[in-house]
C-alpha cells in the first residue's frame, strides 16, 4: 500500500474522533439545559391544595389558619399589611360564625360521645369566593362541643330549665369572648339559634325512666317508667293522670245507671216474685 493511501486512512479516522468528541460535547451541553417537567400535583384542575401559601379565598391575602386568627388579635403578622384588618373584620364575622356553628353541631350528632374530647381547631370554611382554613383556640371549641353534647344527651332525655339557662350562658359566653378578641360585635347571641331545635332522642331512650336503688318504679301513661321518689310528675302526666280518673269514673257512673234502669223495667211477674220472697223472708220466724 503505497504512502498516499495510508496517510488518507490516517487523516479520516482522526477526522472521525474529532466529530465524534464533538457530537458527545453537544449531548453534554444539551442535557445540561434540559429540565424535566414536574409532577402535576393530583387534585380537581383549579383547586388549591390545603398546604398551599394562597388559600382559596384570595380576599385574605394569603392569611389562613393560626395566622388569620393572629392577625384579628391584632397580632403583627409577617408579610401582611395590618392597615388592611379592620376592611377584613365583616368578611371574617361569617367564617368565625360557620367555624362555632359547625362545632356545636358536631356534638349534637356524637351524642353520647366523649366528653373529653377536644374538637380539631383547624376546619375547611367555604366562603362564597373559595374556601378558607379557619382557626379557633382548643379550649373555646371544647365548651362549645360539650354543651353540644350534654343538650342533645341528658338534657334531652330529662329537659330541665335551669340546665338549659346554663347552657346557653355558657356558649354565650364563649362566643362572646371569641367575638371580643377578634374586635366585632356579635348583634345576636348564638343561644337563639343554635338551642332552637330540640334533639329527638331515640325511642328506646325515651322510654327508659329513672328508678331508685331498689329496682322499682310505676309505670304511666305508655308504659314510661318514672320514678316517684326522684322527681314529682309532669303537668302532662298529671293531666293524663286525672284523664283516667275521670274516663274511670264515667264507665261506674254508665254502670250504675243501666242496673238502675233494669230494675225499673222487671217485668210484673219478676217483680211479685221479689216482693213475696221479701214478705217471706221479714215473716220467717228466727
Amino acid at each position: 500500500m503505497s504512502n498516499f493511501m495510508m496517510n488518507m486512512i490516517s487523516w479520516v479516522l482522526l477526522l472521525l474522533v474529532i466529530l465524534t468528541l464533538y457530537l458527545i460535547d453537544k449531548v453534554n451541553h444539551l442535557a445540561k439545559m434540559y429540565e424535566a417537567p414536574k409532577p402535576e400535583t393530583p387534585g380537581l384542575p383549579g383547586m388549591y391544595e390545603l398546604d398551599a401559601d394562597i388559600p382559596g379565598d384570595l380576599l385574605f391575602s394569603g392569611l389562613e389558619g393560626k395566622k388569620l386568627w393572629d392577625a384579628m388579635n391584632g397580632k403583627q403578622v409577617e408579610g401582611f399589611d395590618a392597615t388592611m384588618i379592620d376592611a377584613l373584620r365583616p368578611h371574617y364575622e361569617p367564617i368565625l360564625r360557620e367555624h362555632i356553628t359547625a362545632t356545636f353541631k358536631d356534638g349534637l350528632e356524637e351524642v353520647g360521645g366523649d366528653e373529653s374530647k377536644v374538637p380539631s381547631s383547624l376546619r375547611k370554611i367555604s366562603t362564597v369566593r373559595g374556601f378558607i382554613q379557619s382557626w379557633l383556640p382548643p379550649q373555646h371549641l371544647g365548651s362549645i362541643y360539650r354543651s353540644a353534647l350534654e343538650f342533645a344527651g341528658s338534657y334531652a332525655n330529662d329537659p330541665n330549665p335551669e340546665v338549659l339557662v346554663r347552657l346557653q350562658q355558657t356558649v354565650d359566653s364563649v362566643v362572646d369572648m371569641l367575638y371580643q378578641r377578634v374586635g366585632i360585635t356579635n348583634e345576636v347571641p348564638f343561644s337563639e339559634f343554635l338551642f332552637e331545635d330540640m334533639p329527638v332522642p331515640d325511642t328506646e331512650e325515651a322510654m327508659l325512666a329513672l328508678t331508685d336503688q331498689s329496682a322499682k318504679a310505676e309505670v304511666l301513661g305508655d308504659g314510661l317508667l318514672e320514678d316517684s321518689m326522684e322527681r314529682s310528675l309532669t303537668p302532662e302526666e298529671l293531666a293524663q293522670g286525672r284523664e283516667q280518673v275521670q274516663a274511670y269514673e264515667d264507665a261506674q257512673r254508665q254502670e250504675v245507671a243501666a242496673e238502675t234502669v233494669e230494675a225499673v223495667m222487671l217485668p210484673e211477674t219478676e217483680a211479685e216474685v221479689v216482693l213475696q220472697d221479701t214478705s217471706a223472708a221479714e215473716v220467717k220466724p228466727a
